[in-house]
């Protein structure tokens, strides 16, 4: 109950503060939810994109120097419950400054080499096949292999952090980000990024090293990628390439690229995309780990809401999915 009066007066607190300054705090939010079903198993009502609640705003300081904020918490709309248990901002929770120097900001948010994927993957890592595609190219294997697990290398949201990027310079825009051990005798990690969009063209790089989670760690893993896309007429055609080292001799080394390709026809878009993975180590050479392609298609029926339809085999575990819902933005 004491988390619940809570939550629920902290939004109270958000839309009054809405009310009284409307031009620089904003409510925005999803709710996503449909039928999903993958072989083997029962239907699910699940999400594609994640239903979410957030809150945002700027202060004008002068000189062209704003205060910035975001605090975003990720909900299930099939049950209401938080996402995260005892973490009420769990997607984003940062404060920071925005200029002509451009932007840093402190705390939680979208780690910032995986929030490339977006970018590439046509589902953008949403739903069964985008679920399939993010760990992927983290550096994990299939969410529905026996070797299932967490990602060896890349994450979805970082805590601790500072991040930067830099004002637009013909198109290119330059990020970095720290995150913070907090853990004596564990190492900070760190990721830069370089971005590229310019007409109808846009590619990507980074490189990462992952933050310690426990003291004297031996391991130091490391991420890096490249990729990019390009829109010919109602086409885009991308693709993605991913290195992941666990500096574990046993787990070695995952390779994982995607091809995506997002065409639009009959008012919404087709979307298809290709993933693979192989695997080298002290114990294998060259193993395939993943293996998924998926065929969906998003229409809208307005600019704040959409249905959509989603198909894909995972060969490497041998099973289907399949996924129809709506989304609805506010």
């Amino acid at each position: 109950m004491k988390k619940i009066t809570l939550a629920a007066l902290i939004i109270a607190s958000f839309a009054a503060a809405t009310a009284q300054a409307q031009s620089n705090v904003v409510v925005y939010g999803v709710v996503d939810l449909g039928l999903a079903k993958t072989s083997g198993s029962s239907i699910v009502e699940r999400e594609n994109q994640a239903s979410r609640i957030g809150f945002k705003g700027t202060e004008d300081l002068g000189n062209g120097l704003k205060a910035i904020f975001n605090l975003e918490s990720e909900f299930k709309a099939d049950t209401g419950a938080q996402a995260t248990a005892n973490t009420l901002f769990d997607r984003q929770a940062w404060v920071g400054l925005t200029g002509n120097f451009g932007t840093v900001y402190l705390g939680r948010t979208k780690d910032l080499l995986d929030g490339t994927l977006a970018r590439v993957d046509p589902f953008n890592t949403y739903g069964v096949i985008g679920k399939i595609n993010e760990p992927v190219m983290r550096g994990g294997q299939s969410p529905n292999g026996p070797a299932a697990g967490g990602s060896v290398v890349g994450a979805s949201r970082v805590s601790n952090s500072v991040t930067y990027n830099s004002p637009t310079f013909s198109g290119f825009v330059i990020s970095g980000q720290v995150v913070a051990s907090e853990i004596k005798d564990a190492d900070s990690g760190y990721s830069v990024v370089a971005t590229y969009d310019m007409g109808p063209a846009s590619a990507h790089a980074g490189y990462q090293k992952k933050v310690q989670t426990v003291a004297n760690a031996a391991a130091e893993p490391t991420l890096w990628l490249v990729g990019g896309g390009y829109k010919f007429g109602p086409a885009k055609v991308t693709f993605d390439y991913s290195k992941a080292d666990t500096d574990v001799a046993v787990n070695g080394e995952f390779k994982s690229f995607l091809i995506g390709l997002a065409y639009d026809i009959g008012g919404g878009a087709i979307k298809a995309s290709y993933v693979k993975q192989k695997q080298d180590s002290s114990l294998v050479s060259g193993k395939e780990t993943a293996k998924a392609f998926g065929l969906g298609y998003d229409y809208p029926l307005s600019k704040r809401t959409a249905v959509y339809g989603y198909a894909g085999r995972d060969q490497f575990s041998d099973k289907s999915v399949y996924q129809l819902g709506m989304t609805h933005k506010f």
